[in-house]
């Protein structure tokens, strides 16, 4: 398994789908509690992710709210899950 803080920032640009601050991801990763034994934890990820991203929502109403927070809980989860499989190729 490699170790995720030996990724180049292709590697971890090449987890996520679609476009973010790929310094951020670095962020979150050194956060306590989101690698833990080498591996991403997905629900920590994601909820750093959604938080910090959450400024971007554009949303009229809470349910709209809610659902782009959602959405990006989701889209933080899923680049966890690819990182964790680029790290275990």
């Amino acid at each position: 398994m490699k170790s995720v803080f030996k990724l180049s920032d292709d590697d971890l640009e090449s987890c996520v789908d679609g476009s973010t601050n790929i310094d951020l991801l670095w962020e979150i990763l050194h956060k306590p509690g989101v690698v833990v034994n080498g591996v991403v934890n997905p629900d920590q990820f994601s909820s750093w992710f959604a938080s910090a991203i959450e400024g971007f929502i554009d949303a009229e109403t809470e349910a709209e709210w809610e659902e782009g927070n959602k959405n990006n809980l989701e889209w933080g989860f899923n680049i966890a899950d690819n990182i964790n499989d680029l790290i275990s190729e």
